[in-house]
């Protein structure tokens, strides 16, 4: 029990704000923003075209698809990378990764058959608003504790003050007829 007290003392922090924070711009902070904001727009497009295909397919095709034109786009990627698979040290890599961080893609998996089902019945709005809010619950529990590796991030007030706000227009897009 103090265990799990200890735990959860360590994972919220509650902290002044900062009025009279200094602001500044970093280059790679804007190009990483730009990139991400380019992952975004794809995972988006991502769901509403397979979701459109399903409709004229099956609900299996488009998951199957998106993972196998991905899936060559990213052997070819991985090949430049790694010249080839050279520049790995694969036993090693066996030996000290943790067993879970080799089943990275079935998450990808659940995720792009879940949009492609979810998308023709409930449309983008709807679908991403409450994707967008389970993505944040999730990365605040994994950043407060530290899980699977990722670094330890306190939920500190503005944090959570954010969330909520967030949820909030997640019930304000989903709930709207």
């Amino acid at each position: 029990m103090n265990r799990i007290l200890q735990a959860l003392k360590g994972s919220v922090v509650v902290e002044k704000p900062r009025i009279y924070a200094e602001i500044t711009f970093d280059r790679k902070l804007l190009m990483d923003v730009f990139l991400l904001m380019i992952a975004g727009t794809a995972t988006a497009l991502q769901g509403i075209v397979n979701g459109s295909l399903s409709r004229h397919t099956s609900p299996g095709f488009p998951p199957w698809l998106s993972f196998a034109v991905g899936s060559a786009l990213l052997f070819v990627y991985l090949m430049v990378d790694t010249r080839g698979g050279k520049s790995i040290n694969w036993k090693n890599s066996l030996k000290t990764s943790p067993w879970w961080a080799w089943f990275g893609g079935l998450p990808g998996a659940a995720f792009v058959v879940v949009i492609t089902l979810m998308m023709p019945i409930r449309g983008p709005a709807v679908v991403y608003s409450i994707y967008i809010c389970a993505k944040m619950v999730t990365s605040l529990v994994v950043d407060s504790f530290g899980f699977l590796g990722a670094k330890h991030r306190p939920a500190t007030l503005p944090r959570l003050a954010g969330f909520c706000i967030m949820t909030a227009g997640v019930l304000m897009v989903s709930l709207d007829k």
